[in-house]
């Protein structure tokens, strides 16, 4: 899944940086940066506009008075200097807010919120059945198309999560563990720590607080243990 994006800021290093935050993650994709609201409008009449960072304090017309006049809304992250505004932002029900100078890891907890909102829209039983089996990854300009089986264990890595395969190979992608676990819920794999999700079959055995999937000692957090082994083995 794809999110086309625009930016609505009258000062350009605030823009140039979402810009720049945007460019690091492969599903958003960049429609256009616009210093003033107004300018905005025909790509949101032409354009099916999924998210849109947008400044509050503007000249010409505030970001508050320019989600008045639409009658159709992406989801909104409101972008300002000033906290003051952001109850006043709620109530047009935007999806968040961030404070500037925006942080990377705030600016991807806001994208995490969007991700989340589109994906609890129900999918048709076919597409359950397929995303039990197979999980899309998007990897730059390549999306790969895995077997869950295949998946021995996954891995957070800061802002990134490493999937690691049957056949030795990794695959990187910008994620987080928390989506992954509610994603991947009802197949066969398991939270065991804060950095890791294994796949049950691909337990070989538990030896303490650790264990071993394809030759390698996974720590097990005393939080995840009881429910491992009330699912592995049976």
């Amino acid at each position: 899944m794809t999110f086309n994006v625009i930016i609505i800021d009258d000062e350009q290093p605030a823009r140039k940086l979402i810009e720049n935050y945007v460019a690091k993650i492969d599903f958003l994709k960049l429609l256009g940066a616009f210093k003033c609201a107004l300018g905005a409008i025909p790509i949101l009449k032409r354009e099916q506009v999924d998210i849109m960072f947008l400044d509050i304090r503007m000249p010409e017309i505030s970001g508050l008075d320019f989600l008045e006049t639409l009658d159709k809304t992406p989801e909104v992250i409101l972008t300002t200097a000033y906290r003051e505004y952001a109850l006043e932002g709620y109530e047009f029900d935007v999806l968040d807010y961030l404070l500037k100078p925006i942080e990377f890891s705030r600016f991807l907890k806001a994208i995490n919120k969007v991700e989340n909102k589109f994906r609890s829209v129900p999918l048709p039983y076919n597409a359950i059945q397929e995303k039990t089996k197979y999980i899309y990854l998007k990897q730059k300009s390549k999306q790969i198309k895995v077997a869950l089986s295949d998946v021995l264990f996954i891995k957070a890595e800061n802002e990134y999560v490493n999937y690691y395969l049957k056949n030795k190979q990794k695959i990187l992608i910008l994620g987080a563990l928390k989506n992954l676990e509610e994603e991947l819920q009802d197949s066969n794999f398991i939270r065991i720590h804060r950095s890791y999700i294994v796949n049950l079959e691909a337990i070989e055995y538990i030896e303490g607080n650790q264990i071993s999937v394809g030759n390698q000692k996974i720590p097990v957090s005393e939080t995840y243990k009881k429910i491992l082994f009330s699912k592995w083995g049976n």
